[in-house]
């Protein structure tokens, strides 16, 4: 199992070779890139980025490290319900993925709707969207990770329900899409942020070994998407380690944690890093001890 680390602003704050460098010291194993095709400076919308992206996972391969998994943008108006939703930037996110040697894409379902009665007409627009994306998946020799989401209510503001925020909802996604190329990404912080009766563990056993093949790991106050290191909120680590062995998880283990925790002075960034790398190989180890022998 990899331990990865989420990149996106700790590329623009230390570089990547000092980024890959701090984190394989902190003991991390591989990173998570996010696909930065929403930002107007992005190497990645150049003419030449197919030579950008080798130089980016040159540089984190010469420190030792690799990218196991990527995100896909996913800031875009509510045009994103248009035909054609951004269809050719997912596809260039798939292949800028495998490019950089990852296993898994991370693309967030199509969600930026209401969400509360409207579940049906969002759940037919992703399985079109997602079996869209499955012959490119073939292409690049990609696996897209579907993501489980929350949205504010409209009216009260208040965090709710979204696409996949449910377990059915979640395992009839995956058993629908019916691709080796479709795997569920879970992320751990967001099951707790709806009114949901389910717990991480809860969602883990149920979409099992076949189904889920990666996650986001942080942690939050049950109100707040916050993505702080695990034990800075209120998360069962103990019950989420113990669930991903009993299944035989054979994903890595990828944090999502927000850059408010390597928002130190200079001479404590490689503290922060450690520290981070300190609790997810304990939580790796708890995972590995918590397998069905």
């Amino acid at each position: 199992m990899e331990l990865s680390l989420n990149t996106r602003e700790l590329f623009k704050k230390f570089g990547i070779d000092n980024t890959a460098q701090m984190a394989k010291a902190a003991g991390f194993t591989a990173l998570d890139c996010f696909i930065t095709l929403d930002e107007k400076d992005s190497p990645f919308l150049s003419a030449n980025y197919k030579n950008a992206v080798a130089d980016i996972r040159r540089t984190v391969e010469n420190e030792g490290m690799k990218f196991n998994q990527t995100h896909a943008p996913f800031r875009f108006p509510a045009k994103q319900w248009d035909e054609d939703g951004h269809f050719d930037v997912f596809v260039k996110t798939l292949e800028i993925s495998a490019l950089l040697g990852a296993k898994i894409c991370v693309v967030h379902p199509l969600h930026h709707m209401e969400y509360k009665g409207h579940e049906e007409e969002i759940f037919k627009l992703n399985m079109d969207y997602y079996g869209k994306l499955i012959p490119y998946c073939k292409e690049y020799g990609i696996k897209v990770g579907v993501e489980n989401m929350w949205q504010r209510h409209r009216i009260r503001k208040n965090i709710t329900f979204d696409t996949c925020s449910t377990i059915d909802e979640f395992v009839r996604y995956i058993d629908t899409l019916d691709s080796e190329y479709m795997v569920a990404c879970l992320d751990v912080g967001h099951v707790v942020l709806p009114d949901n009766p389910h717990s991480p563990a809860d969602f883990i056993r149920a979409l099992g070994h076949d189904r889920l093949k990666a996650l986001h790991i942080h942690d939050n106050d049950y109100t707040n998407d916050t993505h702080l290191l695990p034990y800075q909120g209120k998360l069962d680590w103990d019950s989420i380690t113990a669930a991903l062995g009993e299944i035989n998880y054979s994903g890595d283990f990828t944090y999502e944690v927000a850059m408010t925790h390597f928002s130190v002075p200079d001479e404590l960034v490689e503290n922060a890093f450690n520290y981070a790398g300190t609790i997810g190989k304990y939580l790796t180890k708890r995972v590995e001890e918590n397998r069905i022998k």
